[in-house]
Order: C-alpha cells, then sequence, then structure tokens
C-alpha cells in the first residue's frame, strides 16, 4: 500500500516512481523470479560481479557454449536472497571476495564460506584483485575435491583497477567511506549520473575491469574439475531508463541479462553433501568499511 508521503515523492521524482512501476510490474504481475543457480547443472560456479551479458559477449575470449540467462535481481543484495537464503548446500563450498556474502548471513549454510575480504583485501585498490580469488579458488578445489564451488570474483564491479581505472578519482570518495569536511560520499555511478565524469571514460573502465578479471577466470577453469559455468549476479545500467550502477529490483536488460558460458573437462568429481563444524565469525566493522570501499551503502 502507498500513502500520500509516497505519491509525493512519486511527483517530485517521477523516475522514482517509473522504477517501482517496473519493480511491480516485473515481479507481482509478470512474476519473474529468474533463474535459481543452485537448481543448474554444473559443478563450478563462477561469478563475475555486475557483468553485463553485452559486454561480456563482446571481450570473452574463453571457449564454452555462451546463452544469456536472466538474474534474479539486479543487485547482489538480491540474488544472494533469492538464491541461497534460507535454505542448506553441504555439498558446496563459497569462495567470496565481496563482503555482502557476510553482510547477508550467507556463508553457514554451506559446507565452507572463504570469506578474501578478511585475507586478501588490497588496500591500495579499495577490493580483492582477481588473481587472489583464482589462487583460493584452485586451493579450495585441493582442499573440497568432491564439493562444488562457488567463486566470486569482485570485478568488473568498481573499483576500477585497470590502467584508466585507476587515473578516474573515485576511490578517494568513496575511500574507506569518509571524506575529510564530512562531505557526502558519492559512488562512481552518482558522479557519471551527475555528470561529473564521461560515461566514455567510466564504460572504458569498467570495460578494463572485465578484460583483468577473465584471464584469470581462464586459467582457473583450465585448474578446475567437471562442469563449469561463468555467469554474473546482475548487470549493471549506464543510463539506460536513466538508471545508473545497479538498483536492486530494477527489471531492464543491462541489469538482469546476464552471460552464462558452459564449459566442462573430461571428468566430472563425485559430489558429496555434509555441513561442517564451524564458528561463524562475525567482524562487523570489517564488513562495513569494506562494503563502503565497494560503494554500497549502510
Amino acid at each position: 500500500m502507498y500513502d500520500i508521503k509516497d505519491i509525493v515523492t512519486a511527483v517530485k521524482n517521477p523516475r522514482k516512481a517509473l522504477l517501482e512501476l517496473n519493480r511491480i510490474y516485473h515481479r507481482k504481475i509478470r512474476g519473474m523470479t529468474g533463474i535459481k543457480v543452485m537448481e543448474e547443472d554444473w559443478d563450478n560456479l563462477i561469478i563475475l560481479d555486475a557483468c553485463r551479458y553485452d559486454l561480456f559477449e563482446e571481450v570473452n575470449t574463453i571457449d564454452g557454449e555462451l546463452t544469456s540467462v536472466i538474474s534474479s535481481d539486479s543487485s547482489t543484495s538480491g540474488f544472494l536472497k533469492h538464491n541461497f537464503a534460507d535454505e542448506h548446500f553441504p555439498d558446496t563450498v563459497y569462495i567470496a571476495a565481496n563482503p555482502q556474502v557476510q553482510r547477508h548471513e550467507i556463508g553457514s549454510q554451506f559446507h565452507d564460506c572463504i570469506r578474501l575480504w578478511e585475507t586478501e583485501w588490497r588496500e591500495e585498490l579499495d577490493t580483492v584483485p582477481p588473481e587472489s580469488v583464482t589462487d583460493a579458488a584452485i586451493e579450495a578445489q585441493n582442499k573440497y575435491p568432491n564439493k562444488r564451488l562457488i567463486i566470486h570474483y569482485v570485478q568488473p564491479h568498481y573499483p576500477f583497477i585497470g590502467e584508466t581505472g585507476q587515473d578516474i578519482d573515485h576511490r578517494s570518495v568513496t575511500g574507506d567511506g569518509i571524506i575529510e569536511g564530512g562531505h557526502e560520499v558519492h559512488s562512481v555511478w552518482d558522479l557519471l549520473e551527475s555528470g561529473s565524469l564521461e560515461q566514455e571514460l567510466v564504460w572504458k573502465a569498467y570495460r578494463e575491469n572485465l578484460e583483468l578479471a577473465l584471464p584469470q577466470v581462464d586459467h582457473l577453469l583450465g585448474e578446475l574439475r567437471g562442469k563449469s559455468v561463468v555467469t554474473s549476479d546482475h548487470g549493471n545500467a549506464f543510463g539506460e531508463f536513466g538508471v545508473f550502477g545497479h538498483p536492486g529490483g530494477v527489471y531492464t536488460n543491462s541489469l538482469v541479462k546476464v552471460p552464462w558460458l558452459v564449459t566442462e573437462s573430461n571428468s566430472r568429481p563425485k559430489i558429496e553433501g555434509e555441513l561442517a563444524d564451524q564458528v561463524e565469525q562475525q567482524i562487523a566493522s570489517q564488513v562495513t568499511d569494506r562494503l563502503k570501499d565497494l560503494g554500497y551503502a549502510n
């Protein structure tokens, strides 16, 4: 139900009203739920965070069968909720570079959850680099030869770590979430929307992030056993329908159409399932800092 405050907001901000109508139409009228990744056939699921299908199709050189699928949401939060919340996956290990996994208490339902933002965070980049994710995934396969693996890279999600991206002054405004003088923290998408950054420049930096991640994914695929899928949790908008970044619950192609690249090795592992006894460490302050570095609001 909507009250008079919502109506006033819609009048003052028609774009916000249109996005809400988009959510209502696709969720409640069309009943859009998107793909349920845990119900699909794979041994290794490689997630490239915030990767648009059209860019992946253009840049990718990895051999395999490429199709597109519709993600369950247009944000990491929604993707995690719709795919993993309130269920248990004792046959799966989650290797995560994005601290949203802990923010949404995703982890205890897996056999193990390897939190790379705790051990592999690069302060000079304000993120976990792709090579650290690749190394951790290879190590996890050796440790858990009979488990499905979910390998969640941060890239192409910003901060941008390529040559162009590191010249964009966007980490200084997100940084640790604190700006001298107490100014409001803006993400790179806020800066793009306001015209403070040129779209061509941000797109180039975004593309570079994917180009840096894909060789690592290709190397990883050469090490993994079984059937692997390369996909994304959601896409990223560059002004389509007035949307920038990846707000949750918005159903446009740029945000929910994602790659689904299937590759297979000669043999598949025998997958076994049991939950490991593990103590979940909640390091709230560190998670909050890492999420701010990635541009997520409190």
